[in-house]
Formats: structure tokens, sequence, C-alpha cells
């Protein structure tokens, strides 16, 4: 657990803001769970024999006497809330969310026990597109925050009864091999051996579809997921990058739980697909530099005469300076660009001032600088100072939103 500061924290919320602006345009909506639950939303989903609710969960009796959980990930809530809101009457719907989890795991790179989710569950919706669609979901968000070396691994876990089926035999190969179980795992029994025509025919859909839509993916038939309610297509977007190490790699994950309503509670035959990723390791991934260049301020600077700055005027030319650029602030920031507004100091009272305030400027990585003054209010314009390039000039006030805005895509 740890406190996020400046530029860490500017990361967290431009990869938010990138998957929710994404999430928007494929026709999701927000929901936002609890992060209390009851215990058994978790034991019930999870699986009380997985690691996750043997040995990772906060779990504690309040004085009510009722046994909550700190959520570990965030399916089972909202499941839990499409059963009790009554979610499921109006399907199909996606859904996307983000905040924090909570784990009791061993603390490392990457991996915290309060870390930070952003995921889509997609209700429904029972087709293979959807699974395509939702694996596409998340390949165009992890591209859009310019990640490199990115693999897709894609499996199907088949329906109950192939797995019971797989589980089954593998139990019986490894009774035969446990005094040379390293060397003969290789050749253990695998999950596709054993999948139904239905769920083999849907996978090879899934496969296809994925090509045509130029997705580079691997499969994987050994790859399986950490929790029990998956069935059929799982996948794990990882990213090769010394930053996570190859433990560490995986950023992205999710599959298909069509059962996991009904088990809680919900309607049969509800379709699930969904996936999360760690704002963690993305967080490691993300060039500071490209989040920067997207998300500069603008400085907006009164200039005001000294003499006047050293009494503390408040005379009618001051005040209307000052109204003049807090409403060019205000206009600005109606229009989605970030502003710093410069309030003047106290003290900032020599000839260098104009030098500190634009050093400041500096400072706070913003774009540009604007400049109002007495002579810009006369003529109808600011001066627009580019800070990258030393450069200014006059730009008229009905143009700045566009001039600005045409600098920040």
């Amino acid at each position: 657990m740890k406190d996020r500061l400046g530029e860490e924290s500017r990361r967290f919320q431009w990869i938010i803001e990138q998957g929710t602006k994404l999430a928007s345009l494929y026709g999701l909506e927000q929901i936002s769970t609890p992060i209390l639950e009851s215990s058994q939303v978790f034991e019930r989903t999870l699986g009380e024999d997985s690691d996750v609710v043997g040995k990772e969960l906060y779990t504690f009796v309040d004085k009510g006497n009722n046994r909550l959980t700190m959520r570990p990930e965030g399916t089972a809530g909202i499941v839990r809330a499409l059963i009790t809101q009554n979610l499921a009457n109006s399907l199909p719907q996606g859904y996307y969310y983000h905040g924090p989890m909570f784990r009791r795991e061993r603390p490392q790179k990457g991996r915290l026990r309060q870390f930070e989710q952003f995921g889509v569950e997609i209700f429904g919706q029972s087709h293979p597109s959807s699974d395509v669609e939702t694996i596409e979901l998340a390949s165009v968000f992890l591209a859009n925050l310019g990640l490199k070396s990115v693999t897709l691994e894609i499996n199907s876990l088949g329906d109950n009864v192939a797995r019971q089926h797989y589980r089954e035999a593998l139990k019986s190969y490894l009774s035969k091999h446990t005094d040379k179980l390293s060397s003969d795992s290789v050749r253990s029994p695998i999950l596709a051996d054993y999948l139904s025509e239905s769920s083999q025919q849907r996978f090879a859909f899934i496969t296809e579809t994925l090509s045509s839509l130029n997705i580079p993916f691997n499969v994987n038939p050994r790859l399986v997921r950490g929790l029990d309610y998956y069935q059929d297509t799982v996948f794990e977007f990882k990213v090769a990058s010394p930053e996570l190490g190859v433990q560490q790699s995986t950023v992205l994950a999710g599959g298909r739980y069509d059962g996991l309503v009904e088990q809680m509670g919900g309607p049969s035959s509800v379709s699930s697909i969904g996936w999360a990723a760690g704002l963690e390791r993305l967080n490691l991934l993300v060039n500071e530099g490209d989040i920067s260049r997207r998300n500069r301020p603008v400085v907006v600077l009164p200039v005001l005469d000294l003499d006047l700055i050293a009494a503390h005027s408040s005379d009618s030319s001051t005040v209307t300076i000052h109204s003049h650029a807090m409403s060019i602030s205000s206009n600005l920031r109606r229009h989605g660009i970030q502003v710093e507004f410069m309030h003047l100091s106290g003290s900032a009272n020599t000839k260098s001032l104009m030098k500190k305030r634009l050093s400041k400027a500096s400072g706070l990585n913003a774009s540009h600088a604007v400049l109002v003054g007495p002579d810009e209010i006369k003529q109808g314009v600011v001066t627009l100072k580019n800070l990258d390039r030393a450069e200014q000039r006059h730009c008229r006030i009905e143009d700045l939103v566009e001039e600005l805005l045409s600098t920040h895509k």
C-alpha cells in the first residue's frame, strides 16, 4: 500500500481516462460497487478452496457480527449488483469500472496489497463475436497507452463437462508419474483434447475472426486463469519489459464466465465475459513524456505595472486586468484546456518578476503562456508565448481556444 503523488498520480489518471473514453465508444456504462462486500460474495464466486479465498482475502467481522471482505477483484461485486439491482432485465449491457482492490500477497514490483484495476464486464451476449469484440477492446486500450512488445495469449477451457473430464485425466496421469513429474509434465493431458464440438467451433470462430481483424495472438493450450468461475475463452495480454520481469508480465487478463450469475442466485443462462487490467503494472510501462505532451497546461498571467503590484493596489485598472485574465482562464477550461492561473505573490515586486513567473510556468511543464495586460485588453488580443520555442505573438481573444486546441492534439 502506498501513496501516489505527482507524475505517478498523473499517469494513473491518464490511464483511467483512456480506458473510460474507449469504453464509452463501445457503448459501455460506468458502474461503481462498494469496496466492502459480504464475504459470501467472494467465497461463492472465487471458490472456497481457491488461494484467493484461503490466503489472500482481507476479511473481518464488524460490530453487527457481519463477515465483510475488502474486494479482491471487480467481477464478483458487479455480478452481485446485476442481481440485486435487477439489471438482468435490461440485457445485453456492458459496464466498465475502476478502483482499488485488496489482496494479502507478497508485495513486489507491480504487485501491491492495495492495487488499482480498470476493467469491463459484458452481460447478455453469448455469440463468440462478443468474445472477439471484448478482446479487441482490450487490445485497443493497450495500444492507446502506447505500450510496446504486447503479446496476446488465448485458450479455451471448454464447458464444465470438458473440464471435469480433463481433471480426471490429469489426476490419473499425475498419480502414475509422481516420481518423475518434472520430466514428464510436458506430456500431461491438455484441455484442448477434451473440448466439446461446440467449444471447438466457438474457439475456431474466435481465432479466425481475430486474425481477420489483424489482432495477433498465440494459442497457449496451458493457459488457465486463477479464478474458478472461468469457462471457454480465457486470455492474457503480456508485455516483455525489464520493468516487469517474466513473473509479472501479464498486464491485462480475462475470460468468459457464463455460469457465474446463476451461481450467485441470479437468472440462469446469463452470458458474461470481461477483463481487468492492473494499473500498477501499466503505470510502470507508460511513457511519462507521452502523457506530458498530451496533457500540458496553459499558464495565464495577468500583467500589471510593478508599482501597482508593490502597493497591492485594488484600483480599477488592476481589477480590470485580473477580471479579464480570469475570464479568459474560465473560457479555456470550459473548452477542456487545462489552465494554471498565475496568481501574484505579495513579495513579487522586483524587476525580474516576469522572468520568474515564466520560469515557474516552464516548471509546470506548460506549453504556452497567455499574457494579459492593459495593452492587450485595449487591442482585444493576448500575448501568446510558446514556451518550448521561446516565441511569442499576438493572438485575437476569439481565436485563442482554437489556436491552443490545435497545438494540444
